[in-house]
Formats: structure tokens, sequence, C-alpha cells
């Protein structure tokens, strides 16, 4: 019977992988008769039934399948860190700061001034810079995360919207922050001359921090601004709210209140020990009255 000579053509060269030492062998010697030479590494030859078309088409598709899904996933992952959106308070810290100086003289960032004030108080500050040379911005924030202290925050801004001396030197703004019930007066040398310490201090703990309690944004706002503008003006200040006296007095008592409250306590008290004591010394005597009966 004729011997078959194998001979490792390229499909099955595509099967081969490492083997043992007798497939090793094999397939040299079925190189040497052949005269078709096979890769000098270890090899061995496994039948070509065993490796398919149809399961090499069905493995490259699976292999192709995850590497898909893994670039799906992360690209999904990219995608999610990408749109994340930032926390509003911090993005409206860095929009504010970011921006330049309103031509308005207003930013509303946290939304509470009404269309009727945003009106009135645009014709405030520009009166304000008509008649003095000063100008003033005006701007709200709902919340301070970046930067929580708001007399620095305030002067962030108006170093970011007048970065030079000159530039800012008749230069004011006015910030209220709405969640922290607070705000603040910063400005350049020229513009804060005009601004006593009282004056400071009176818009900052009377006009703003008072009026913002009740939820009264509005007004705390232009109260504030006429208080600088009598300021700048040279006239005598305005003054601000007053805390409301039922507001401001504690919850104690009264010295008649509590006296009262006392004695009626010491009744309570009293009546209860003598029923405690004489409810028990009836029933012995009924129970002593009843067993000699």
């Amino acid at each position: 019977m004729a011997s078959t000579t194998i001979c490792a053509s390229v499909p099955v060269k595509a099967q081969i992988q490492n083997g043992n030492v007798a497939s090793q062998l094999r397939a040299s010697r079925a190189s040497a008769m052949s005269g078709c030479p096979v890769s000098a590494r270890p090899v061995s030859l496994r039948s070509v039934r065993n490796a398919s078309p149809v399961a090499i088409v069905a493995s490259q598709e699976k292999n192709m399948i995850q590497r898909v899904g893994s670039g799906m996933a992360a690209l999904g992952l990219a995608a999610s860190f990408a749109l994340a959106p930032m926390d509003a308070a911090m993005a409206g810290e860095f929009d504010i700061i970011n921006t330049p100086a309103p031509a308005a003289g207003v930013v509303d960032d946290a939304g509470v001034l009404s269309k009727a004030t945003s009106g009135a108080l645009v014709k405030k500050l520009n009166n304000i810079e008509k008649t003095t040379g000063y100008k003033l911005d005006v701007v709200t924030v709902r919340k301070l995360v970046f930067e929580p202290d708001v007399f620095a925050f305030a002067d962030q801004v108006i170093e970011n919207w007048f970065p030079t001396a000159e530039l800012g030197d008749k230069m004011g703004v006015l910030l209220v922050n709405t969640s922290g019930k607070e705000g603040a007066l910063v400005g350049g040398p020229a513009f804060m001359s005009n601004i006593s310490d009282s004056v400071l201090e009176g818009i900052v703990t009377e006009n703003i921090a008072i009026l913002t309690e009740e939820e009264k944004f509005n007004e705390a706002i232009l109260s504030s601004v006429d208080r600088i503008q009598a300021a700048l003006e040279g006239k005598d200040d305005i003054a601000g709210p007053q805390r409301d006296a039922k507001k401001v007095g504690g919850n104690f008592k009264s010295k008649e209140e509590t006296s009262k409250n006392r004695n009626k306590f010491a009744g309570v008290v009293v009546g209860l020990l003598v029923i405690a004591t004489a409810v028990p010394m009836i029933q012995y005597y009924g129970y002593i009255g009843g067993g000699k009966n």
C-alpha cells in the first residue's frame, strides 16, 4: 500500500499550535518527505476536520462581538463622565466670575428678582452712575460652594471683572447669597472711600440679613442700593429695617407666669400624693372589715 505524503499547506499551518514531541517529529518527517517546509517553532498537527470553516467563522464573530461590546461599554462610561452635570451652584459661581461685567449692571443668577424689580434696579444703577460717577453692579447667587465666604467671592468677582486698579477704582459690587441669607459690598478704593463702616455694617446686617430671613429678596436689594446711593451722594444714611421685638424676644416666661405654673404644678402633685396614700388605706380597711364580718 502506497504511503501518503503529508504537506503542511497554508490551511493546515493555520491550525498548528504548541504540541508534544511526537507531533513535532511527525510534522518534521512529513515536511522532509514532501519538500514543504514547516515552521521551525514547536508545532503539532491537528486534524483539519476539527477546525471546520464554520467553527472558525463563529469564533471570529464571537471575538468581534466581544470587542464591540467592550468598546461600547468604554464609550458609554466615558460619555457618562463627560456629560455628568456639574453642581448648579458651582457652575453659577464659575459663570459669574468668568463672564464680563453685565452691561445692565444686574446678574440674577439666583433667579429671585421679579421683572418689576429688575427694571427698577437697572434705572437706579444708571442713575447712580450718572449722578455720582460711580458704577454699582448687583449680583445674586443661589449658593456658594467653590468659595463659601461671601466677601471673598465678591472680591473675586470684582477682580475678574475689573482686573486693574484703574478699571476698578470707581466700581462696586453688591452680592447677595440667597441660601445663606447673607450679602457683601466690595469696591475699588475710590468707591469704598464713600462707604463708611457703619453704612457697610448696616447694609450687611440689616438690609440684607433681616429681609432675606423673611424671604424678601427684592426689598433687601432695592433698599441696599438706596442706602449705597445715599452714601455715594454724601447724604444722610438711610436707616435699615429692624427685627421685630416679638421675634427677637426669647421663649422664656415671665416671673409671674413661672410662679403661677409652679403653684398649679404643686397642687397637682399634692393631689396625686393624697390619692396614692388614701386609696390603698381605704382598700385595706375595707378588706379588714369584710374579713371580720
